[in-house]
């Protein structure tokens, strides 16, 4: 396993996706280099004893705290928690330093559940500290969200790797496309053979309306409108306020930390503010007046939104 590059990540320089402890980490310089990350078994213990809901849940897991051990673990089953989030936060904090992004400690998969373990970042959701911020708090919150955009967007792939997919170049996992009865989202060639794969998995519920037409041959008024000339740059994919950690000063709050990493990947450069947009309270002020302050609304926002719509999202 290489060191990642400033500025630049190679899928060969990812720790491998079937289990990794990472020594070197912070967890062991705090907790002694004889500590243990805490087994599958004792999470999902863990888990019942903070919220006992969870025993009735199947994919997706409320993230299991360890407070004395500043760790926090995310733990679940595909596509809900996939090896691909550990494996982006490894590779952005070696490759882009001044995104602040948890600390991953190593990743462990038991009974078809992955098991991510990451620091635990004392802050508070932008969500929750959105009331309490005044409108001059709020600006200087987005014009540190317009940095850390631009910053990821350095990030470029190994020369000879280009595609559109996971970092890890499995297939996307924006939750438009994470559907068990839709073929996976790439990875793909070029923005062109992701919007045409769009625009494909848009027609397939069309079939039974076309008897004995191709899907080449049914009719697509959306897919113009898609860009095949944007550029392809990595995207969170979700950068809702619950994704933003914030210090507790409300007075000059900063950006701790963005979590939530599971939709990431090589996206068209116009992804970003869609998803961002799109998960905003319709016609808010996060939507119309702070959203446009870190991420440019692209032209083909309405386009997007009708495939999104189309897609059940």
């Amino acid at each position: 396993m290489q060191a990642t590059c400033i500025g630049q990540v190679s899928t060969k320089d990812l720790p491998p996706a079937g289990s990794a402890t990472f020594t070197d980490s912070s967890f062991f310089s705090r907790n002694g280099s004889d500590a243990k990350l805490p087994c599958p078994a004792d999470v999902r213990e863990r888990c019942l004893l903070q919220d006992p809901t969870s025993k009735d849940r199947n994919f997706s897991f409320p993230p299991v705290r360890y407070e004395d051990l500043g760790l926090i673990v995310k733990f679940g089953k595909f596509p809900e928690v996939t090896v691909a989030e550990g494996q982006c936060l490894w590779a952005l904090r070696r490759a882009l330093p001044a995104v602040p992004v948890p600390e991953v400690y190593g990743w462990t998969h038991d009974d078809s559940q992955t098991f991510i373990y990451m620091e635990l970042v004392s802050g508070e959701t932008l969500e929750g500290q959105w009331g309490q911020l005044n409108p001059t708090s709020r600006v200087d919150i987005c014009k540190q969200l317009s940095g850390l955009v631009t910053e990821l967007r350095r990030l470029r792939h190994a020369p000879g790797e280009f595609f559109l997919g996971h970092i890890n170049r499995e297939p996307l996992g924006d939750i438009m496309f994470t559907n068990e009865n839709r073929p996976p989202a790439g990875p793909f060639g070029s923005v062109a053979e992701f919007h045409d794969w769009i625009s494909w998995a848009n027609k397939l519920p069309l079939r039974r309306h076309w008897p004995g037409k191709e899907l080449s041959e049914i009719p697509d008024p959306y897919r113009s409108g898609l860009p095949d000339d944007a550029e392809v740059v990595f995207t969170h994919a979700d950068l809702h306020p619950s994704n933003i950690l914030v210090s507790k000063d409300t007075e000059s709050p900063r950006i701790l930390a963005i979590i939530d990493w599971r939709q990431s990947g090589w996206y068209p450069d116009y992804w970003e503010f869609c998803k961002a947009a799109y998960t905003a309270e319709v016609h808010g002020e996060w939507m119309n007046v702070y959203i446009p302050m870190f991420l440019k609304e692209p032209s083909c926002i309405d386009t997007w939104e009708d495939y999104a719509r189309s897609f059940g999202y």
